[in-house]
């Protein structure tokens, strides 16, 4: 039994060892990333928090974008650089991800709705603004559409979650999904892996072979910089536990009325899930195509679904499908008269 001791002994050891290497490595790693990689845009004060803005191009027509589940600026650098020349555009850092401090409580569609309309006021972004999301981004959109109106020019919604499959493995109320801690288990487990390095060691491998960010190694470093930071991981922890409450808070809305709306998605959005047939998969995206049209038929100026070819639901807008999609926006715009 004494050799047992002794593996346990110095295997606890070198564990502890491995947790306190992994610590200073990240707490280095953060101090370096700061003055390395300042944020490109404008921090702006919302509530005494600070929130990074990137604003691009000049014109009387606004765009704001806003990103998928734990992405930011990153996401729209080739949709962002199309649009800057027939407009003024900005990309928003949701408030934990990318340059902007982690603030709020909550982290829902109807929070996000609200915390957009503060960040548009604090950072001066002209109103009536085009709204682009994609992916929970999209979603977000619908609901801010709803809730502040008179702020919305048009909405652009890039392949959002369909609230019947975000809802898929949620078995509560709607009550149940509003009352989700703002920081789970997983939020924990997200922050304590963030304080010992984990995805600073786990996304410096894994983000090699990505093909979204191929050719491009600046937007791989970003993104790599990003979710190395303390709070990214804990906050893509806090809008997951919040996707089914956002699922509700979609199906709230039931008309768009007479704004312009433009539903974008890729030709291919997934892979089959393991065990998953090929005939499943189609069945699927024909329901998903459904529901597309349908968010379109909430419009009386409504158009789409739109498909990105040779695109899945990263690439349609970091890959090469960015720059169609840019196209059939500006189209969009132009055909209602909000680009001159």
């Amino acid at each position: 039994m004494r050799w047992v001791k002794r593996i346990l002994k110095w295997g606890g050891l070198g564990l502890l060892g491995l947790l306190f290497a992994g610590a200073i490595f990240q707490q280095v790693g953060v101090i370096y990333d700061t003055h390395a990689y300042p944020p490109p845009g404008r921090l702006v004060d919302v509530e005494g928090h600070k929130v990074h803005v990137l604003c691009d191009g000049v014109g009387s027509t606004t765009f704001v974008l806003d990103p998928g589940l734990g992405a930011w600026w990153f996401e729209w650098f080739r949709i962002q650089r199309a649009l800057a020349k027939v407009g003024r555009v900005c990309a928003v850092d949701r408030p934990g991800l990318g340059g902007s401090e982690r603030w709020g409580d909550g982290y829902d569609a109807a929070h996000a709705a609200d915390v957009m309309a503060k960040i548009v006021t604090a950072a001066g972004i002209r109103t009536p603004f085009i709204y682009v999301g994609h992916s929970l981004g999209a979603n977000f959109a619908q609901v801010y559409a709803a809730k502040y109106p008179k702020t919305v020019a048009a909405i652009v919604i890039l392949e959002p979650g369909d609230p019947k499959d975000l809802l898929e493995d949620f078995h509560g109320t709607r009550a149940d999904a509003l009352a989700v801690s703002t920081c789970g288990w997983m939020c924990v487990a997200a922050r304590t892996a963030s304080f010992f390095g984990v995805p600073r060691i786990a996304t410096s491998v894994i983000t090699l072979g990505q093909k979204s960010f191929a050719g491009h190694p600046e937007i791989r470093a970003e993104y790599t910089r990003g979710v190395s930071n303390d709070w990214t991981p804990a906050t893509i922890a806090s809008l997951f536990d919040a996707v089914p409450a956002t699922a509700f808070e979609d199906r709230d809305v039931k008309s768009f009325g007479d704004l312009p709306v433009l539903v974008l998605t890729s030709s291919r959005p997934r892979e089959p899930d393991d065990g998953e047939t090929e005939q499943a998969l189609a069945v699927w995206r024909a329901g998903e195509l459904k529901y597309f049209a349908s968010l379109a038929a909430m419009s009386t100026h409504g158009s789409g679904p739109v498909i990105i070819p040779n695109s899945n639901h990263g690439t349609m807008t970091l890959g090469p499908g960015g720059d169609i999609a840019a196209a059939d926006i500006i189209a969009f715009a132009r055909e209602n008269g909000l680009v001159r």
